[in-house]
């Protein structure tokens, strides 16, 4: 399992200091996230291969905006075995899925 955390740090460069365009790239991010995850679930529940890579190259780009580089790549390895219909690192990704629900909780406690 993947074992980082997501962070801001990239948003922190990309904003050099703009709080108001943290505040928003954070928002867009976690809006975007929480639709995409939430797609990607019932795609996985209907097994519609094609609406899951979908949604997990979406997913993949909020990982990598989190820095989260380790999960990133595995979020690109997933993709690849869905365009073989195959899904062995599903439970992988689900965990890089509950550890980012879990710091946009803290995001949203602020």
């Amino acid at each position: 399992m993947a074992h980082e955390q997501p962070n801001l740090d990239y948003v922190h460069r990309l904003t050099d200091g703009d709080t108001f365009l943290k505040k928003r790239l954070i928002a867009v991010m976690v809006s975007e996230f929480q639709a995409d995850y939430t797609e990607y679930k019932k795609a996985s529940a209907e097994f519609d291969f094609k609406k899951i890579i979908t949604f997990v190259h979406r997913l993949k780009h909020k990982i990598g905006f989190l820095g989260m580089e380790y999960s990133f790549q595995i979020a690109h390895k997933y993709e690849e075995e869905l365009h073989k219909n195959e899904g062995r690192l599903a439970p992988e990704f689900e965990y890089i899925m509950t550890q980012i629900e879990d710091f946009i909780n803290t995001l949203e406690e602020r």
